[in-house]
């Protein structure tokens, strides 16, 4: 029977009984059935029998939970009733436990959504269903970090039954009688106000980190200790608990940045309202055996349907942010081993967050990934056997992470001072910042936005005749800059079809078809090709190579067309000694020019086309190019070759003394952070209001290029801001860098101002509604856009590498990461390139196979995959 029907036959019965006045209560109890009160002074002479002898036959269909039969006066002291507490209103294990699908949830809305700060102090509570994980060790380091970094940290020794917190932090030695927690609540109970002061116990050698105690243990203890009733409380309109927090907020000397809780380990009264009510964040502490899995599940899938005490603006509610802890693991590099203690925790937590997140993606919110919100902590014997975490230095960064999910949530004076800048100056700087997202070919200005990295400047030499790359790392950037730049003079012989305006004498696929129809007939080769190509363009292009007699058999082309270069190869073939005539003619050019002239070859990648056909011919062909490089290119005085070739085409090509280009070829590859960063300070340096910022004017007389970390740093803060709430990297350069790294750790400043475009779009748009002044572009302006970028590099790989498309269709049916080996096995002869070019990571194998292999953010979002308990 629903609500309705119940209450219908209620009244009808009681109405048949003689009942004129009635008051229902009735509410689903969360266990299953329902409670049920009827209120009616014609109660007021009966025995409880006879009160039950009336109302039972209305029932008799109904699932009766609960049921109070009560007269006005009676509801006075009968406690409360159906109704007066709504299961999400009682943050006690029972009520917890038992609530259902998060269809009922009051909320999906994380701390981590918002762009506004939580007010300090933040509270985290440090909880483990057994014993012997770590929990109290792992708050006390991560309390001794935060106050290294000059937070105020108050440690709270909620472990009443077995106080140990001061003890672990070295203080335990000032703990006086009727001091703690539990007199705290002893005095608040009763209605008076404690000295919350009097009850913190600084930490020696830690200044900002003080703990309250549990309580002196003594027979005094024990008896109050049997007054500490959290489930009385919160049906009350007193809750010395919810008291005691707001105190330590607000009655303290100093205002505290984060509230550590210690919670009693287990099912006990007192920590259900420390995990689904006073937390903003949870730390569960586990270890990954099957023994912990169905609790920790249970509790995981509790704390996301709860909400916190803390409501944000409009009386939005929070869930509390939940951060797992797995501990303590063996150190071990054992495949079967990591898999037992890594991989399989990621996946059990990724299981109990799949329908938080489903039911986030509906609500248009980013799906909490569980790699972010888990750190794994392995066994060290003097960390266990210690008696207190004082003196401990080597372990400190073990919970660096741990420390970083809280400070995370609390501000630093950077950005306190970013405020400063950006508040007034936003509106002119979000109007100027644009970062040209296109080709190299496309982009304006190129010159001022070049970035001078280490493989960059090497790869400028003359000496260096191969550079190679992956699309997007900067190859036709290279050659621009060298094309653009002045000096040395280069000459572009072949490129990008975008830059091939004004070259009359370059081919398309369909000249390159011809061309190897010329060849076919024999008499020539490739190299001899590439010898004439080059020739051509010298003699086409501005300066001395016009000026040189060419060959008799040329004498009269003008080099016009995919045509007049075809003839003219034709005519070459058909020359007596016509090979050896374009050979001098190239080394008379050589003479003549008299100065260093790089000849540029670039678009080689989709200058042949794209089919099967094409690309066997363009092997053919770069092989005759290299060939050339070797029988006339080191040959020559002044004429240097400058080839840009994608990794893997070169690694296809094979020529004889391939080995002689050893040491003479020089990779593209972004490898260092804060060159990777530079690429976006130098286009928003662009904006001329940005350029103004007192900090940027400060550092603004040197070239980006030659920027400190510590100054590249601090623009891209201002900037971006510094810190990502939600996720386990703290800086919003550290999300930057791995989101946008492939399975090879390779990164792509194509996608990085891709990135930066559309977040710039996304800034302006979100300004209108609501105003941001932390930083330029604030940092979940970056995460809106990378599902797009996601796609355009799927895109960009695809035409790359058309051979992969059987396994990008595979990848999108499988949708999750990792993905077993197995589901992979019909494309086993593409995995070797998939690997290579990044797409595919291993993530599990064993001593001789691999069992499972990952995709990265780069490529996962724009496949549309979701993440499945990845490391």
């Amino acid at each position: 029977m629903n609500r309705q029907d119940i209450e219908q036959a209620l009244r009808e019965g009681l109405s048949q009984a003689g009942f004129k006045e009635l008051t229902l209560k009735l509410q689903r109890d969360p266990f299953g059935g329902w409670n049920v009160a009827v209120i009616s002074d014609q109660f007021r002479a009966m025995a409880p029998d006879e009160r039950r002898q009336i109302v039972a036959p209305s029932l008799a269909d109904v699932d009766l939970a609960w049921l109070d039969l009560l007269t006005p006066e009676e509801v006075e002291w009968a406690g409360p009733l159906p109704g007066d507490n709504k299961p999400e209103d009682l943050p006690l294990w029972p009520e917890a436990l038992a609530r259902g699908s998060l269809d009922e949830a009051p909320s999906i809305l994380l701390a981590s959504d918002l762009d506004e700060d939580l007010a300090a102090p933040l509270v985290a509570t440090f909880y483990s269903l057994r014993g012997g994980v770590g929990r109290s060790t792992a708050l006390a380091h991560t309390a001794r970090i935060l106050a290294a970094r000059r937070k105020k940290v108050v440690c709270v020794d909620m472990d009443l039954e077995a106080p140990a917190l001061p003890v672990l932090l070295g203080c335990d030695a000032e703990l006086r009688a009727n001091q703690g927690v539990v007199d705290i609540l002893m005095t608040l109970d009763q209605g008076a106000t404690p000295d919350y002061a009097a009850h913190l116990l600084p930490v020696p050698g830690s200044d900002g980190l003080f703990v309250v105690p549990a309580g002196r243990t003594s027979a005094d203890y024990a008896r109050k200790l049997r007054f500490v009733n959290p489930g009385a409380w919160y049906r009350e309109e007193r809750n010395p608990l919810r008291e005691m927090m707001d105190g330590f907020k607000s009655r303290l000397p100093f205002r505290p940045d984060a509230i550590l809780l210690d919670a009693r380990t287990g099912i006990t009264d007192l920590s259900g309202p420390l995990l689904f009510d006073l937390a903003d964040i949870a730390v569960i502490v586990f270890f990954p055996h099957p023994q912990t899995l169905s609790g920790t599940e249970l509790l995981a899938r509790s704390i996301l349907r709860a909400t916190t005490a803390r409501s944000i603006g409009n009386s939005r509610r929070l869930v509390p942010e939940v951060r797992f802890l797995v501990s303590p693991i063996p150190a071990t590099t054992a495949p079967e081993l990591k898999r037992r203690y890594m991989h399989r925790p990621l996946e059990w937590i990724s299981g109990w967050l799949e329908e938080f997140n489903d039911a986030r993606q509906h609500g248009g919110l980013d799906p909490v990934d569980a790699n972010d919100i888990t750190h794994f902590v392995q066994y060290r014997e003097d960390l266990a056997t210690s008696d207190s975490v004082v003196g401990f230095r080597t372990t400190l960064d073990t919970f660096e992470p741990v420390a970083d999910w809280l400070q995370r949530f609390l501000r630093s004076a950077g950005e306190a001072q970013a405020d400063s800048s950006v508040k007034a100056a936003k509106p002119q700087v979000l109007a100027e910042l644009d970062f040209s997202a296109g080709t190299a070919e496309e982009q304006a200005g190129l010159l001022e936005s070049f970035v001078r990295t280490e493989s960059v400047d090497e790869a400028l030499s003359v000496d260096i005749p191969l550079v190679l790359g992956r699309k997007g790392t900067g190859k036709t950037a290279l050659f621009r800059f060298l094309l653009e730049r002045g000096a040395p003079r280069a000459v572009a012989i072949h490129a990008p079809r975008a830059l091939s305006a004004g070259r009359q004498w370059q081919l398309t696929p369909d000249g390159f078809a011809e061309a190897e129809n010329v060849i076919a007939r024999g008499g020539i080769g490739w190299r001899h090709f590439w010898t004439l190509y080059a020739a051509i363009a010298l003699d086409a292009g501005a300066g001395a190579g016009g000026t040189v007699v060419r060959p008799a058999h040329l004498a009269d082309n003008d080099f016009s067309g995919q045509g007049a270069i075809i003839d003219a190869l034709e005519r070459t073939r058909a020359t007596s000694r016509g090979a050896l005539d374009i050979h001098d003619w190239l080394r008379r050019i050589d003479a003549a020019v008299n100065t260093e002239t790089l000849m540029l070859f670039d678009g080689l990648d989709t200058g042949f086309g794209s089919t099967a056909e094409e690309r066997e011919r363009r092997r053919r062909s770069i092989e005759g190019l290299f060939e050339a490089w070797m029988d006339v290119g080191q040959g020559l005085a002044s004429l240097r070759f400058k080839i840009m070739l994608r990794e893997d085409i070169w690694r296809q090509v094979n020529f004889a003394n391939k080995s002689h280009l050893y040491g003479k070829t020089v990779p593209l590859k972004w490898s260092n952070q804060t060159s990777f960063l530079k690429v976006v300070m130098k286009q928003a340096m662009h904006a001329e209001s940005f350029r103004k910022l007192p900090f940027i004017a400060s550092v603004a007389g040197e070239p980006v290029d030659r920027w400190s970390d510590e100054a590249v740093y601090q623009a891209w803060n201002l900037l971006v801001g510094e810190r990502m709430k939600g996720g386990q990297t703290t800086f919003t350069r550290n999300w930057v860098w791995n989101r946008l790294a492939d399975a090879n750790e390779d990164h792509f400043p194509r996608y990085l101002l891709q990135l930066f475009r559309e977040a710039v779009a996304w800034e302006r748009r979100e300004e209108h509604r609501s105003r941001y002044e932390r930083s330029f572009i604030r940092p979940r302006a970056l995460t809106e856009p990378l599902v797009s970028v996601s796609e355009q590099a799927v895109v960009a790989l695809q035409e790359e590498f058309l051979e992969l498309d059987p396994l990008f269709k595979a990848l999108r049916q499988a949708g999750r990461t990792p993905i077993d080996a197995a589901m992979l096995e019909p494309h086993r002869d593409l995995i070797p390139l998939a690997r290579e070019v990044g797409l595919l990571g291993v993530y599990e194998e064993s001593a001789d196979e691999v069992i499972r292999f990952k995709i990265p953010d780069l490529y996962r979002l724009g496949l549309k995959m979701t993440r499945k308990g990845q490391a």
